[in-house]
This record gives C-alpha cells, sequence and structure tokens, in this order.
C-alpha cells in the first residue's frame, strides 16, 4: 500500500545502492602456480611467507601450499559472491517496493470503487453520475481497470511459482549429486541462498535503518553471507535438503492456487464487463456482432443478470479460498511430518 514506512523502504534501497555503487570494488585475481617447477628452498619460502610449516618432503610441501591457496581462493570466491548476492538483493528488493507501491495504489483504487458500489446499494449517492444505475457502473469501469492490473501479476506469478517450485527441487538435487556440498564455482542466485538458509531477511528487507550506521550493517551483511557460503561448502546437511523439496511440494500448491485465484477473477472480470457492455449497448438490434458475440447471444436482460451471477459467485469463491489455503498448507506439512515420525 502507499505508506509511510514504504516510501521509507525505497528511500533506503536507494541509498544502499548508491553506497554500494560509490564504493570501491577490489578484485583479486589468482593465478596459476607452478609449484612443480620450484625447487625444496623456494618452496619453503613461499611457505614462510605464508607463515606455514616447511618440514616434510617436496611432495608435501607443495600440498600443503596448495590447501593453503585452495582456501584462500576459497574465501575470495565467499567474499566476492556474498556482494553480489547482497547487490543483487538490493535491486530485488527495489523493484518489489516499487511494485507493492504500484499494486497497492490500484488496490486503494478498487477498494473505493467497492464503497461506491456499496454506497450505491444503499441508495447513499445521489441519483446522478455518481449513484443510481450509471453510478453502479461507473464504480465497475474503476474496478474493471484497476482488476487488469491484478490479472496480469496473477498470470506472471502462477507461472513464476510453479517454475520456482521445480527449481528448487532440482536445486535440492543438485547439491545431493554434489556429495551435499555448495560449489562456488558458479553463481549463486538470491532466492537459491534464501532456500539454504531457511528465508534470508536482510535489514533492508524490511525497511529498518540505522542512520549513519548503514555502509557498516551492509557490511556486516555481507560478511554473514560469506561466512554462510563457506560453511556450505563443507557441507548442506540432508535436513536442508529435505526441507528445501518439503517447500518446493508447498510453493507448487502455492502456484496451482495462484491459477484458480486467476481463473475466478479472470470470470468475475468478464461477469461485470458484461454488465457494463449491457448498459452501453442497450439497443440488441444495433449491436455489432462482436459484442453479440462477447454476450452470449443471449438478450440483454439474460447477459445482465448471468454476468451479475458469475461475478458474484467468483468474488463469493475466492475468499474462502484465501481463508481456508492456510488450513490445507499445514495439512500438507502435517502429512509430510507424519509420514517421517512413521518411517
Amino acid at each position: 500500500m502507499i505508506t509511510k514506512s514504504g516510501i521509507n523502504k525505497l528511500q533506503l534501497i536507494s541509498r544502499l545502492i548508491n553506497l554500494r555503487n560509490g564504493g570501491t570494488s577490489s578484485s583479486k585475481s589468482s593465478t596459476t602456480n607452478q609449484w612443480n617447477d620450484m625447487t625444496v628452498a623456494e618452496l619453503k619460502d613461499e611457505l614462510k611467507n605464508r607463515n606455514l610449516p616447511v618440514s616434510g618432503l617436496k611432495a608435501t610441501l607443495i600440498q600443503r601450499l596448495e590447501e593453503h591457496d585452495d582456501k584462500k581462493n576459497s574465501d575470495e570466491n565467499s567474499e566476492a559472491l556474498a556482494k553480489k548476492l547482497v547487490e543483487k538483493s538490493l535491486v530485488d528488493e527495489s523493484d518489489a517496493a516499487t511494485r507493492s507501491f504500484f499494486v497497492g495504489t490500484n488496490l486503494f483504487m478498487l477498494g473505493l470503487s467497492f464503497i461506491w458500489l456499496t454506497a450505491n446499494s444503499f441508495h447513499i449517492t445521489n441519483t446522478n453520475w455518481i449513484g443510481g444505475v450509471i453510478g453502479l457502473i461507473h464504480a465497475l469501469t474503476v474496478a474493471e481497470i484497476n482488476l487488469i492490473v491484478f490479472l496480469y501479476y496473477m498470470v506472471k506469478d502462477a507461472g513464476a511459482t510453479v517454475r520456482k517450485s521445480y527449481q528448487m527441487s532440482n536445486y535440492a538435487s543438485t547439491i545431493e549429486a554434489s556429495k551435499n556440498k555448495l560449489s562456488l564455482d558458479s553463481d549463486i542466485t538470491v532466492e537459491q541462498y534464501s532456500w539454504l538458509v531457511d528465508g534470508w531477511c536482510p535489514f533492508w528487507a524490511d525497511g529498518s535503518s540505522a542512520g549513519g550506521a548503514e555502509e557498516k550493517m551492509m557490511t556486516t551483511e555481507e560478511e554473514a553471507v560469506a561466512s554462510k557460503l563457506v560453511a556450505f561448502t563443507h557441507n548442506v546437511d540432508q535436513d536442508t535438503l529435505d526441507r528445501i523439496r518439503e517447500q518446493s511440494r508447498i510453493t507448487l500448491f502455492e502456484g496451482f492456487r495462484e491459477y484458480v485465484y486467476l481463473i475466478l477473477n479472470a470470470f468475475a472480470f468478464y461477469g461485470y464487463l458484461v454488465c457494463i457492455i449491457v448498459f452501453y449497448y442497450e439497443d440488441q438490434a444495433s449491436q455489432p456482432e462482436s459484442i453479440r458475440a462477447m454476450l452470449g447471444y443471449l438478450p440483454n436482460a439474460d447477459a445482465d443478470w448471468l454476468g451479475n451471477a458469475v461475478g458474484d459467485f467468483a468474488w463469493t469463491v475466492e475468499p474462502v479460498l484465501i481463508l481456508t489455503s492456510p488450513m490445507l498448507i499445514n495439512a500438507i506439512s502435517g502429512k509430510k511430518k507424519q509420514k517421517e515420525k512413521v518411517a
């Protein structure tokens, strides 16, 4: 919605993005070590420079240097990847906040149209452009215009949620195939990191700020992400992978639920659109063929009644689904836990 906290969040993310873009990023390149071409004395000098033990045969010295450099490279990779994740998270949150602002505006207008319809039903408004039949049509038109926006996002979100479900399942299988270890050789997305840590909520996600300490808070967040990434390179426990798979099943249910919402709202959109069409094309004899087809070749009175019935039915069923879906999700999770206990 259009709230002060939403505006503050947008401003916070904008400041953090400017801080990140204004900062200097150091890139450390790793060179290929030719330890085998070096003498034992040279190898020992390299070990001394790294404060490592210098005892052992040449093969032992080389192994010690390689292990040290591998760990160093892993730390550098995790730090670089953590910075990328933080930067991508900031961009994603900025996009999400902008979308919330836009959707909130449309939701506000849709709410006004409902108030308009309610006032008209109780004859609170006068019988002119804001009341009576014409007022009803104006209110429906406002609702229809805003509903187009919601239908667009329903289509977009439903497909994205179903795809996310399969991506989660495949990601768990990929890590399992890598002997439960995360590889930092390839990029990891913000979503994938969030799956691993069971939900990543950095301070900018909820819009919290600490004034001048924002840059320090962001650096602390990067260090925490890098530390967890290093831990995941050593082991991603099986419980984490099982949790990701369980969440993928719930996400799949949520994706199909979004499609149900889409269908219901599409019916509501069409139903109320019919009412508007009937009002503006009152004379059936002069209706174009395209309008007759949209009305199902029904008489105006029947099309108007049916349109209202379809719209009212769809918007009666949807709230019921919204209220009952959390119980269905809990039931899905409960059955899974019961199976695990029996096993």
